[in-house]
């Protein structure tokens, strides 16, 4: 049986619905609405939480710029943590955690390196997910419990969401071109979602991922492909009639990342920053959906 944690985020709700598709047992937990009770500002009490459970598929957390130190803290890594010794003592085979690209620095070569051996990173919400690596490959080190830690890239679907969606908004209001500035790895939903099933042990999942099913993990996600802020507002299918010169642009960027609101300093950071970005990291020999791809077909086609 799985156990599938924020199957109502972005990320756990599709593959709550993928597993229902292809008839896998599988329960939720949280706290409104799932099957099982699970409060990550308050875990205790877990005994029943992972009674006949072979596999947990940790989606819950504080996404990226919905909270403070103290809050990713507590749900991002205290709770994964916990959450981990008990699913170890309750005899649990495998746990997979979502974790983020963003942990890795845009000059490393390798983008699976363990995070022992990563330098902290410079956001809150990367650093809760950094921390909860590290607290993760302590708890089950030496367990039976095979640990699986996917980094994904930043995720998109034809529903947008997060910075994505704050992007496309933005620039509609704006009406200007971004700049070719910038470099990001991105992931498609469907791409991410079919590599987190096909690694489940033994729960009639297919074979996409059986390569991956050896050892404990650490596997970067992306498409594996770069963008720059230019290309992603073309795909996103934004018409820009006045282009700004570069040099305003940047510091267009650097005024936005100075104002006090996180969401905004977000954004700021999403269009200029530079991530790692390149071509060793795809969920599978080659990913099925590219940023243009995806968004430029029906839901229908999305999903098969």
């Amino acid at each position: 049986m799985i156990l599938l944690t924020g199957a109502s985020g972005y990320i756990g709700s599709a593959v709550y619905a993928r597993l229902k598709r292809q008839g896998i047992p599988t329960l939720t937990a949280g706290r409104r609405s799932c099957d099982r009770f699970l409060d990550l500002d308050h875990c205790e009490g877990l005994s029943e939480l992972f009674s006949d459970i072979s596999t947990v598929i940790h989606c819950a957390g504080i996404a990226h710029n919905k909270g403070n130190a103290s809050a990713y803290r507590v749900a991002n890594v205290e709770a994964c943590e916990v959450l981990a010794a008990a699913a170890e003592a309750a005899g649990v085979k495998q746990f997979i955690f979502l974790s983020s690209l963003n942990v890795v620095p845009a000059d490393k070569s390798d983008p699976g390196t363990p995070a022992l051996d990563l330098p902290k990173p410079r956001s809150l919400y990367a650093q809760s997910k950094w921390r909860a690596e590290i607290q993760l490959s302590k708890v089950l080190r030496t367990s039976q419990c095979q640990l699986v830690m996917l980094r994904p890239a930043l995720v998109y679907d034809q529903a947008l969401t997060a910075n994505l969606a704050a992007l496309k908004k933005w620039q509609g209001r704006l009406r200007v071109s971004l700049p070719a500035t910038g470099q990001r790895s991105l992931v498609a939903r469907p791409d991410l979602v079919a590599l987190i099933v096909s690694l489940l042990r033994g729960e009639g999942a297919d074979d996409a991922g059986s390569n991956y099913t050896s050892c404990d993990q650490v596997l970067a996600v992306t498409d594996g492909q770069c963008y720059s802020a230019f290309r992603i507002a073309r795909a996103l299918a934004v018409t820009a009639p006045f282009k700004l010169p570069a040099p305003l642009w940047r510091a267009i960027l650097v005024c936005l990342a100075k104002l006090p609101l996180p969401q905004t300093q977000a954004l700021a950071a999403s269009i200029g920053g530079h991530y790692w970005c390149g071509e060793t990291a795809q969920p599978f020999d080659g990913a099925k959906w590219s940023l243009e791809h995806l968004l430029s077909v029906t839901k229908s086609e999305s999903t098969t």
